[in-house]
């Protein structure tokens, strides 16, 4: 009789499978009543709100998915259950490469280390770029630092991560080190030792493979030291915008319908082919396949302080990389390597109404203030951005620091002021859109629409890396 209710009573074990299995089933229930609905009337504002929900539930989703397969590694289930490692059979179906299965078990193992970062993800505040990013920047963090510090700088960089992409966020650990432990923050001899090993690092790993010819192609992947590989993906980027703006000019409409990673291949085929046949750059060039002026031009950020001392301890890349003495001091005397020094006479920036189009000078200071489209959660590279004049130049408005803004096409289109509309009664009524303004900082913030939010609460950027490293000399 005991054994009869045991095998009628559920264990535990199972009465929590069938919850979860419930729980998965619905929420693959509710994706399919979405995918077959008749969705042709819905209004505008249901769209949105249907996109944000989804983008909720695709982050929840994925954070989830990565806790599952960590405790899936943990608990060893796929061994005992399946007799196949568990990166082996995610990989099972053919649908996800061995490589990415590894991936999504390492992503599980980092993100349960840290329990606030993994409860972000879950939740849906963060997405898994960016809890792999915060783990980078707090890995980075001091070893001195005690329990308390840690979570402070925890709690810092996920503050910050409402607003920062993970782009930004794996670059904070030396800002949350000041923070919260100023006390430890590195020496300048301390912090050169770090980058100066961190390039032998990189030196160390690097390489390229080609694999075997597929069907015509040939797959290659491998790794540089960050300045040549900046290098390289400025002189392949500079000959596909190139062709890019051949294309449009000329109004080539099969070349205009190749994809950005379509050009960037035959950029570097170009690149190839340059190298290859064509010893005398002079020659390729009125060819028209030689390489653009400044194609191979590095921006480094250095402190106006810092430049004065030889033994200089900091400079970023525009992309917020940041630049050891060593690689300093050898591109500090090659002629790919634009200066922007901060702090220094900025008379050049006055250009005031003699320039409608921004000068070479001009956009270089753009470009270190904003490091590319401004608009929030934008991420257009500077060289795709328009310099947009914030008071429009044909009603005064100057070509200088104080009164431009760089934005992409896109949304240098959505900022520049419409034309009133008139209205029945013949009155002229404003258009309800973006507007830009420079904060107390002079950096970009955006008023929303009256639509997106009647408050118009300013939406403030956050500096580009080249301020930052200013704002904390």
């Amino acid at each position: 009789m005991y054994d009869a209710l045991r095998t009628q009573t559920p264990r535990p074990s199972e009465g929590l499978s069938s919850a979860v299995c419930c729980a998965l089933d619905g929420v693959l229930a509710g994706l399919e009543t979405v995918r077959v609905s008749d969705r042709t009337t819905a209004a505008d504002e249901q769209r949105l709100a249907w996109i944000e929900k989804i983008t909720d539930a695709e982050r929840r989703v994925s954070a989830l998915k990565t806790v599952l397969v960590g405790e899936a590694e943990e608990a060893g289930s796929s061994m005992r259950a399946r007799h196949t490692p568990l990166r082996d059979w995610l990989a099972g179906s053919g649908q996800q490469s061995p490589r990415q299965a590894a991936a999504t078990v390492w992503k599980a193992r980092e993100l349960e280390q840290r329990p606030r970062v993994q409860e972000a993800a879950t939740s849906g505040r963060i997405s898994l770029d960016q809890a792999s990013a915060i783990n980078q920047a707090l890995n980075g963090l001091p070893t001195g630092l005690d329990k308390a510090q840690h979570q402070e700088a925890e709690r810092l960089i996920l503050a910050a991560a409402a607003h920062a992409p993970a782009e930004k966020l794996r670059l904070m650990a030396d800002s949350l080190a000041t923070q919260v432990a100023p006390n430890l923050a590195e020496s300048p001899d301390q912090r050169a030792a770090r980058l100066e090993a961190r390039d032998a690092r990189a030196q160390a790993r690097r390489c390229l493979r080609f694999g075997p010819e597929a069907d015509g192609s040939i797959d290659f992947s491998g790794s540089l030291p960050v300045l040549d590989g900046r290098r390289l993906q400025q002189v392949v980027q500079a000959i596909a915008d190139r062709d890019y703006r051949g294309a449009k000019d000329s109004h080539d409409r099969r070349r205009l319908l190749q994809t950005p990673q379509q050009r960037l291949a035959d950029a570097l085929s170009t690149l190839v082919r340059v190298a290859s046949s064509e010893p005398d750059p002079s020659r390729a060039a009125e060819a028209g396949v030689g390489l653009p002026m400044a194609a191979t031009q590095l921006m480094v950020v250095i402190p106006y302080e810092r430049l004065l001392d030889r033994a200089c301890d900091s400079g970023v890349l525009m992309d917020g990389t940041v630049v050891s003495p060593a690689e300093l001091r050898m591109i500090a005397c090659q002629a790919d390597l634009v200066p922007v020094v901060l702090g220094t006479d900025s008379t050049v920036l006055d250009v005031g109404r003699r320039h409608r189009l921004a000068p070479p000078s001009l956009r270089l200071a753009v470009t270190l203030r904003d490091g590319g489209c401004a608009f929030p959660g934008c991420t257009t590279p500077m060289w795709h951005c328009d310099v947009h004049h914030i008071s429009p130049w044909q009603l005064g408005g100057p070509t200088d620091l104080g009164n431009v803004v760089a934005l992409c096409g896109s949304h240098h289109g959505l900022i520049e002021p419409a034309p009133p509309i008139r209205l029945p009664d013949g009155t002229l009524e404003s258009v309800d859109q973006w507007q830009v303004r420079l904060d107390s900082r002079g950096l970009p913030e955006f008023l929303p629409p009256l639509a997106v939010d009647p408050a118009r609460t300013p939406i403030r950027v956050m500096a580009s890396h080249a301020q930052a490293l200013l704002d904390t000399g």
